[in-house]
């Protein structure tokens, strides 16, 4: 194997995969030929040698217009349990941007009434603090309002991913 073989192999990684896994691949391919010259010492010299890492190209992503949000604000139009659990996760997902994971962890501790604001526990075991809005304020009142109403309040989750209890 040469370095033509490895950049050739490199760049149809990038034409056909992420730019993450043409990365991964390099470094997987790095450290296969370190081995093979240092403590298998079938090679003398890695064809790796001054090759390259590629570099993935940041990709931004989409965001969610206005008029879709309303969309799906809208399926959420009713003064039902479901509803206003539904309009209080959606309104923190758009107004705070916290992770799939971060909002369908959340407790009512995570919960700050006072401050508007939620805790995020969140990827790489980071914590945040995140301000959200009027309109999600008052949606989140508005379904803890119905939660402390709702059948089996008592119980942990309260068929819910918001739960516990509030400060």
């Amino acid at each position: 194997m040469t370095k033509a073989h490895v950049e050739f192999f490199q760049a149809w990684m990038i034409e056909t995969r992420s730019g993450a896994t043409a990365l991964n691949k390099h470094k997987g391919l790095q450290q296969f030929f370190k081995w093979l010259v240092e403590d298998a010492e079938d090679i003398d010299r890695s064809p790796m040698d001054r090759v390259k890492q590629p570099k993935p190209q940041k990709k931004l992503i989409a965001v969610i217009r206005d008029d879709d949000t309303k969309k799906v604000l809208g399926t959420c139009k009713g003064k039902d349990f479901v509803q206003l659990r539904d309009e209080a996760i959606i309104r923190l997902y758009y107004n705070t941007g916290g992770r799939l994971s971060e909002v369908g962890n959340l407790s009512l501790d995570d919960l700050n009434q006072d401050t508007d604001s939620v805790h995020y526990h969140g990827k790489g075991n980071k914590d945040r603090r995140v301000r959200y809005g009027p309109k999600s304020a008052r949606a989140i009142s508005r379904y803890l309002r119905a939660r402390a109403k709702h059948k089996g309040v008592e119980l942990p989750d309260c068929g819910s991913p918001i739960e516990a209890s509030v400060r």
